[in-house]
């Protein structure tokens, strides 16, 4: 280091020119600074400015805290020693002028030299206060200290700097590190930063450390995502799971922290909260914690096809307690909301009484992410079951002997897939079904008319299963009717006897023979009379005779009352007299021993079977429906006999269909709903919602029964699917319709308002089978069908689609199905 010594004598001079010689070229304040901006060769650069305000004696500056240089009076100055390209250099005062006392400040008093400096400026004033601080323990570069919160100091050595703006005497000033110190990252404290400055302040002392302690904790509770922490507003730490943090930066010795949480957490969302998240460091610090409350959500669902009203004293639970009654259909709610993550487990605790079959319980447990609505308790009641056969259309058959107990495997016997067959519901509950075109046992090119005789038995087990199969039933060697469709079948009152009449056979003869089939013996027996294309014998209107009989016909449309008569309307066929056959529209009673004609046409001449229609809801004796056939009909709780739809063609032999209700009752025909016009599309109203306006669109080939309501009076007719109009097109459908008797009004139950839909059928048919509410069938007409004697629907194949898809599913069918409505 040099020491300048000013001074007016020749040897002072001299000894400058020593000095001179020895270490590089001393520049008192009165000499002006070098103007090269271009550095000596091995020197660097020069680093130096002026002087203003000096009147006192004895101001001393240093550059990076020595190269100490005496100041005597204003002007320009350079320090003695040159700064290396690069390198930084900081002026400040180290002996403040007296005599008058002075402060003086520095502005441009840090840098980094790329070329000479000369802007550094000293300005000195008599009742100003000069900042002076003490710097000790920097390693690292980039401290930027602040006073009062506008005046920076850079600093980037140890030693003592002097702020640059002076302040007034009696004004205070506040100390605070703006930048910490970076490599090495450093912490700086100040101590002794604040106060008021009646005179130069000089003990304000900055200590520097490096980092060396952690900052962390543990967080609780915490199910969500996205939460952040930060510590002293910065160093931002994403959290994914419960258990100990850390974070990255470290913390100096004395230094403070301050953990705060930045981004609370989501999915669910929580609001944690932080303790013990503020201090001074002395030790690493694992004492912050973080909780996230529990969140907390409602678990429940739905109850549907829950017979009666009041819930039958049905009780639910969750995890084996939180006890709920219900009260009927309709959603639930635990009282008890459960934490997130937590586990659920609903079972039915106390059974309905209103039950005669169970319940089944669908997403019963699982765990709990969020809301939980997706349980369903499933009464059964309006629920479609897929029984057996398959979910791809175009099936062949499969035989095999009934299996015997103990039963331990389900029984995969099952008709091929088929339409139009005959069917019957015996004494016991059992389901019969006989022919039909479609497929037998062995593959053949394409579909054929058959005469297979089938059983099916356990209509009485609900869940099905092992206990209720198919059974290809031998007629003991007797001969029974040919290969045929679209028959007429009833039963005689104890359910032992099969009635078959009619159809068309193999050779597309349209038959009026009449069948028995003694299901004791398994037996088929001709009543004599009938055959192929004959014509029939109406006799008297109104009059049974012994030779009264039916022309041969196909798709007639028939039903037993309760006293056992059969009521049988028109299908496809011959009149009494005509050699072509065509669209009847005769109605007929047999009373188990003989037939009469009662109403419509005995011939098939032009407009004979014309429909006449009357007043909508007025009985007349002159109304009677128009020829058609694969109309559908009901016999209601009176006796009186329902006809609805069916299919005709135009005079230009275009199709038709029909979507007319008519009711016969006391020998007169009264049209009751639909248009009496060909080819309307349906009125759907509201799924479950009967209206005045609703009205199934024209259709034929459907699927029809009837049953009561729990008082026993009130007859509701039903009707599914069929190839017909939806509300806005034709094709096949797989709709659900009720119409009930007392109100006159039309409900579409269940299933697609639109045509052309595939089946859902849940879970493949096994040991036990469940029932589920959005299972339905899939579009179709001319389906096998019975109604048995505890009200269950059964269906069987027809043509139209499988499970597959609404493009290429298409076939026929064997899947069986079974309907359960309400009581």
């Amino acid at each position: 280091m040099n020491t300048n010594v000013f001074g007016k004598s020749l040897l002072a001079v001299a000894a400058a020119v020593l000095l001179f010689g020895c270490s590089g070229t001393p520049q008192s304040a009165n000499n002006s600074s070098p103007s090269s901006n271009s550095s000596p060769s091995g020197s660097g650069f020069t680093i130096g400015g002026t002087v203003s305000g000096l009147t006192g004696n004895g101001l001393v500056l240093q550059d990076n805290g020595g190269n100490n240089l005496a100041i005597s009076g204003n002007g320009t100055f350079t320090f003695t020693t040159a700064i290396a390209s690069g390198k930084a250099y900081s002026v400040s005062v180290l002996t403040e002028p007296t005599g008058p006392t002075q402060n003086c400040t520095i502005a441009n008093a840090t840098g980094t030299a790329t070329a000479n400096v000369t802007n550094v400026s000293v300005t000195c004033g008599t009742n100003n206060a000069s900042i002076t601080v003490s710097v000790t323990g920097l390693a690292g570069t980039g401290l930027v200290l602040q006073d009062n919160g506008s005046s920076n100091l850079t600093v980037n050595t140890n030693g003592s700097y002097t702020f640059g703006t002076a302040l007034t005497l009696g004004s205070t000033y506040s100390v605070t590190v703006l930048t910490e110190p970076n490599t090495p990252a450093q912490v700086c404290s100040v101590a002794s930063g604040t106060g008021t400055a009646n005179g130069n302040i000089g003990n304000i002392v900055v200590t520097c450390s490096t980092p060396t302690l952690t900052v962390g904790g543990s967080v609780v509770g915490l199910d969500g995502t996205g939460l952040v922490l930060q510590d002293n507003g910065g160093n931002n730490l994403t959290v994914s799971a419960n258990g100990s943090f850390t974070f990255t930066n470290l913390i100096a010795s004395g230094g403070s922290y301050n953990v705060t949480v930045l981004t609370q957490p989501t999915s669910p969302a929580q609001t944690c909260t932080v303790t013990g998240g503020t201090g001074t460091t002395t030790s690493n610090v694992t004492t912050v914690q973080v909780l996230c409350p529990a969140v907390y959500f409602p678990v429940g669902g739905q109850v549907v096809g829950l017979a009666g009203t009041g819930g039958g004293g049905m009780v639910l639970q969750n995890n084996g307690g939180d006890n709920l009654p219900i009260s009927g259909d309709g959603a639930f709610t635990f009282v008890t909301q459960m934490a997130y993550g937590s586990q659920y487990d609903v079972n039915i605790f106390v059974g309905s009484t209103n039950q005669s079959q169970g319940c089944v319980t669908w997403n019963w447990e699982g765990q709990v992410l969020g809301p939980v609505s997706t349980i369903t308790v499933d009464c059964g009641h309006n629920d479609w079951l897929w029984l057996d056969g398959s979910n791809v259309a175009n099936a062949n058959g499969s035989t095999g002997a009934a299996p015997t107990p103990p039963i331990t495997a389900l029984d995969t016997s099952t008709p091929g897939g088929r339409k139009y067959p005959a069917t019957w519901v015996d004494g016991s509950g059992n389901l019969w079904l006989f022919g039909g075109e479609g497929w037998d046992i062995p593959a053949t090119p394409q579909p054929i008319r058959l005469n297979d005789m089938w059983e099916y038995t356990g209509t009485n087990q609900y869940y099905g299963g092992y206990y209720t199969y198919w059974v290809q039933t031998n007629a003991n060697g007797s001969a029974g009717p040919s290969q045929r469709w679209g028959s007429v079948t009833w039963t005689n009152a104890g359910g032992t006897i099969l009635y078959l009449f009619g159809g068309q056979d193999g050779g597309d003869g349209f038959q009026n023979d009449m069948w028995t089939f003694d299901t004791t013996n398994n037996t088929w027996t001709q009543i004599p009379g009938g055959g192929a294309n004959a014509n029939g014998s109406y006799g008297s209107l109104n009059t049974y005779a012994p030779g009264n009989r039916p022309g041969g016909r196909w798709g007639a449309t028939a039903r037993v009352d309760q006293a056992g008569n059969l009521w049988m309307f028109g299908g496809f066929g011959f009149d009494g007299s005509s050699s072509t056959p065509g669209l009847l529209n005769d109605l007929w009673e047999f009373n188990g021993t003989e037939w009469r004609w009662v109403s419509g046409s005995q011939t098939i001449t032009a407009g004979s079977t014309d429909g006449v229609y009357g007043t909508k809801g007025t009985p007349a004796s002159g109304n009677v429906p128009g020829g058609r056939q694969a109309a559908m009909s009901w016999i209601d709780g009176s006796n009186n006999f329902w006809l609805f739809g069916g299919y005709n063609l135009s005079t230009t032999g275009q199709p038709n269909a029909f979507n007319d209700l008519w009711e016969f009752s006391g020998g007169q025909w009264t049209w009751v709903s639909g248009a009496n016009i060909v080819n309307q599309t349906g009125v759907y109203g509201v799924e479950g919602t009967a209206a005045a306006s609703n009205v199934p669109g024209a259709r034929w080939g459907s699927a029809a029964w009837f049953d009561t309501t729990n008082s026993g009076s009130t007859t509701r007719l039903w009707l599914f699917g069929g190839e017909g109009y939806d509300s806005t097109a034709n094709g096949t459908l797989g709709d659900l319709w009720q119409f009930n008797v007392t109100t006159g009004q039309w409900t579409w139950i269940k299933g697609p308002n639109s045509v052309s839909q595939i089946g859902v059928y849940g879970l493949t048919p096994a040991e036990i089978d469940y029932p589920h509410y959005i299972n339905y069938p899939g579009s179709r007409y001319f389906p096998a069908y019975w109604n048995t004697l505890n009200g269950e629907f059964f269906m069987l194949g027809g043509e139209g689609y499988d499970s597959t898809t609404s493009s290429g599913g298409i076939g026929l069918m064997n899947d069986l199905w079974r309907y359960l409505p309400f009581p």
